[in-house]
């Protein structure tokens, strides 16, 4: 993701929790709870006698969590949490910057208080009308999960960046010539022309199957017939309606109003477009000096008459917005930086002005549009600020009441007779697997959550559920187990003709691949394979073949294949598929021209990060590193 449009969504949670937590991951994971008693004792790793204790490294954990919580939101489940392997990440992040730390000590890179002051008061979530505020930095840090003293946070921040300001002397001298750039646009935009022929496996109905096969596949394949555990719940409805409305004055609705004024306030919004030109972490480096020289003269071309977009696309250093003339779209005033902020939104429609520093390089910025702020009336939200007021205290007192009703269950020797002398519908749910939706409930996460976070007997919190607050009694877990081979008979069956029916769909295109090797025609090949070739769209790297699946199983095999050659066969949709390629198609040199700046600057990224990682590879292979997983935490 391009760094101005992580800024631009970052922005609007300055206050926000999200923010927090990105900041106080720095610190953690830059080095705070790090202990130096050289040996191992309570720690979940050391890298060259230098240890890392749990409790620094379950408190990193947790927040890396949190972080991806966040970010995908509905998304996030437990299934893709342990597909992450957020432990292993936070592991390795702690362990380099361990030997990051040692290496810049042992070379005498440091950061330095200057240096470290100097990035605390650039960062905009610490700033009050575009100035630093001590006041809101000890705030924020205090909101942070566990929350932070400013000494802890700037400890981690100086460890990152003294890791950037390491990377940066690594990767400076990476280089992309003209030969590589052209090379690479080559392998990108060259088309590939190419036909093909699928070989559909049969129904596989009247197939035979053995008894030995089909003991055989059961035995193989025993996650195909395993049964997930199940729980059988029963569940206390408080249903919405068993909350009556309460009232609202209009002197309420009027502090209400008031209180949350920012509501019904659209601010002045700018369509910008900007050149970015990138410059190191810490500044005063003639790498500095030269990246705002760099942006000076696209400022100078674009004053002499040059097209912005034009500039923006050949020179801009950020790769989301340059090919579109580095249009950002409409920002409201306040989600930028504050230099950049007073730069754009002190502009009329088509001028420009630049370099303004910000955290992340020099840009040049032209205004392309103004909107300008409004502001709704209390007349105009008060009916619809009254429905909402209402609204909330029925949650909240629907709220109140579920929580009550939930310490009167827990400790009660009958549950469903005590919700029921209390006045709430008692059913029993389940066997229900996790994958399951919950009867009378749907798809509710934390419902579904609650269920398997119980131990046998155990009561839940109070769930919100649509219709209403949802209490759940655990009445009988039945564990996981795979089903008897009678249970699955058929299932079995079906598999093993399923997998004779794949086996002999692959032989004969495998044939159909020898014969075509062999000189025969491709069409008349297929026809007696029992199938028939059809013609691939043109597709590059860059342009992919547009039925996603079908480009999936083909594409990089296509790809890989001389002129001329056949390959295959390989498993797709509906089948496994044999392709042979006609020939290619050079891309346009006017195209290329256009896109040159672009892809340097991407190469030349890539290069860094190559560069960098083969590095830290090569220091963590001569590093004694010790990882304790007795006392690892589960994650």
């Amino acid at each position: 993701m391009a760094m101005m449009h992580w800024m631009r969504r970052i922005a609007p949670y300055l206050l926000g929790a999200v923010l927090v937590a990105f900041l106080v991951s720095l610190a953690y994971f830059g080095g705070r709870g790090i202990t130096q008693d050289g040996g191992g004792r309570e720690a979940v790793v050391t890298v060259n006698g230098e240890s890392v204790s749990a409790v620094a490294y379950q408190r990193t954990y947790q927040i890396a969590v949190e972080q991806y919580r966040r970010a995908l939101r509905e998304r996030f489940n437990d299934d893709l949490l342990k597909s992450m392997r957020i432990q292993e990440q936070v592991l390795e992040r702690l362990v380099v910057d361990r030997l990051v730390a040692q290496r810049a000590a042992a070379e005498g890179v440091s950061v330095s208080d200057a240096e470290l002051a100097d990035q605390v008061v650039r960062l905009p979530a610490f700033q009050e009308n575009g100035r630093f505020s001590r006041e809101r930095y000890v705030r924020i840090l205090a909101q942070a999960s566990p929350p932070m003293a400013p000494a802890d946070f700037e400890e981690g921040l100086r460890a990152e960046l003294l890791r950037q300001k390491l990377q940066n002397l690594i990767t400076d001298g990476a280089k992309v010539s003209a030969a590589e750039v052209r090379q690479q646009w080559e392998l990108d935009r060259t088309k590939v022309r190419a036909v093909y022929a699928r070989v559909a496996p049969a129904p596989g109905g009247d197939l035979t199957v053995s008894d030995a096969e089909l003991e055989g596949y059961y035995k193989a394949h025993p996650p195909e017939f395993t049964q997930p555990e199940r729980r059988r719940v029963l569940m206390a409805l408080l249903p919405s309606a068993s909350v009556s409305p309460s009232t609202v004055t209009d002197a309420e609705i009027e502090a209400a109003y008031k209180a949350r004024r920012t509501q019904f306030e659209q601010p002045t919004r700018a369509r910008v477009a900007h050149i970015l030109i990138q410059i190191p972490t810490t500044g005063g480096s003639a790498a500095e000096d030269q990246a705002k020289a760099k942006a000076e003269t696209a400022l100078q071309r674009i004053r002499d008459g040059t097209d912005f977009a034009q500039v923006a696309r050949e020179v801009s250093e950020d790769r989301q917005t340059a090919p579109r003339g580095g249009d950002l779209g409409l920002i409201a005033q306040g989600e930028l930086t504050p230099d950049l902020d007073r730069a754009v939104f002190g502009l009329k429609p088509g001028e420009v002005a630049g370099p303004i520093r910000s955290p992340f390089g020099f840009h040049v910025v032209k205004a392309l549009e103004v909107v300008p702020g409004s502001k709704k009336e209390l007349r105009e939200v008060a009916p619809t600020l009254r429905a909402s007021l209402v609204a909330e205290r029925q949650q909240q007192a629907l709220r109140d009441r579920a929580e009550a009703e939930q310490q009167a269950l827990v400790t009660a020797s009958d549950f469903a007779a005590e919700a029921g002398r209390r006045g709430l519908s008692v059913r029993e749910i389940g066997p229900l697997a996790k994958a399951d939706a919950v009867e009378g409930v749907g798809r509710v996460r934390e419902a579904t959550d609650g269920i398997f976070g119980l131990a046998s007997g155990a009561v839940s919190s109070a769930i919100r559920v649509p219709e209403g607050y949802a209490i759940f009694h655990l009445v009988e877990i039945q564990p996981s187990r795979v089903s008897a081979l009678t249970e699955v008979r058929e299932d079995v069956v079906r598999a093993v003709r399923r997998e004779k029916a794949d086996a002999a769909a692959r032989a004969k295109a495998t044939a159909l691949v020898e014969a075509v090797r062999r000189g025969d025609d491709f069409p008349a090949a297929a026809r007696g394979a029992g199938t028939t070739v059809g013609d691939l769209a043109p597709f590059s790297r860059a342009e992919p073949i547009a039925d996603r699946p079908l480009g999936q199983a083909l594409g990089a095999l296509t790809l890989s294949l001389p002129d001329g050659a056949v390959g295959g066969p390989v498993a797709g949709p509906g089948g496994f598929y044999v392709v042979k390629v006609l020939g290619r198609e050079a891309p346009s040199p006017a195209e290329f021209e256009k896109a040159r700046g672009e892809l340097e600057a991407r190469l030349l990224q890539d290069k860094r990060a190559r560069l960098w990682q083969e590095w830290v590879t090569s220091l963590r292979g001569a590093a004694k590193i010790e990882v304790n997983r007795k006392i690892l935490p589960e994650s």
